[in-house]
């Protein structure tokens, strides 16, 4: 159950900082990180939810793809999400 919150939590804030980032004034490369890390987070959710029938184990791939959906995607988005925050604090003062 934590690990579909934490999906849920990058999912919602990696988008909102794809949304915001040109109202910010923040560089294209955090704008193109943040859409490759939804991406990344919706593939691996997605490859979960497939590989991984109802009652059923899951396929390698399945187990795979739900770990890194449900721990290092929201790790690195928090750690990116971190970065930006403290540049941005630091620019607007």
């Amino acid at each position: 159950m934590c690990g579909m919150i934490a999906a849920a939590l990058t999912l919602w804030a990696t988008f909102s900082l794809l949304v915001s980032s040109d109202c910010l004034g923040m560089p294209r490369a955090v704008t193109r990180t943040a859409g490759g890390l939804l991406t990344i987070e919706l593939v691996m959710l997605l490859g979960s939810s497939y590989g991984c029938p109802e009652g059923q184990t899951c396929t390698p791939l399945g187990q795979v793809a739900g770990i890194a959906a449900r721990t290092d995607v929201p790790i690195l988005s928090l750690l990116i999400l971190t970065a930006v925050a403290v540049g941005w604090r630091r620019r607007v003062g």
